[in-house]
């Protein structure tokens, strides 16, 4: 069992382990490749990626800044982009004790962070 023999030694979860075999099978299937991992916009390559179970916005968002060195992207998801958000521009968000949300202050981060554009990474 592949997912076994991944996970014993890594100490990865299942679905992390599930992750990977579902990543590798798109690589081995063709719908990803390295070309277009680096050469699709950033648009295209969120699709794509997120198309693979257990991908979902803000991994595509920490490959696009790290693996891909993208220059303009927000990653709305991550608690230190809405926490740092919240205390530069001294805002409230509508979520629990008034902390920004990825998805009810969406709107409000990106047009805060909109003057930085293209260059928001």
């Amino acid at each position: 069992n592949i997912e076994g023999d991944l996970r014993a030694p890594s100490g990865l979860s299942n679905a992390k382990c599930r992750c990977i075999i579902a990543l590798s099978e798109a690589f081995e299937g063709g719908e990803l490749s390295d070309d277009i991992l680096t050469s699709a916009s950033d648009e295209e390559v969120s699709l794509k990626l997120k198309n693979v179970k257990g991908i979902g916005p803000w991994s595509v968002d920490m490959f696009l800044l790290f693996e891909c060195h993208r220059k303009d992207i927000l990653p709305i998801g991550d608690l230190a982009v809405r926490n740092g958000t919240a205390k530069l521009w001294k805002v409230k968000g509508k979520g629990k004790n008034g902390n920004m949300c990825a998805q009810k202050d969406k709107h409000l981060i990106e047009s805060l962070h909109e003057p930085f554009s293209p260059y928001r990474s």
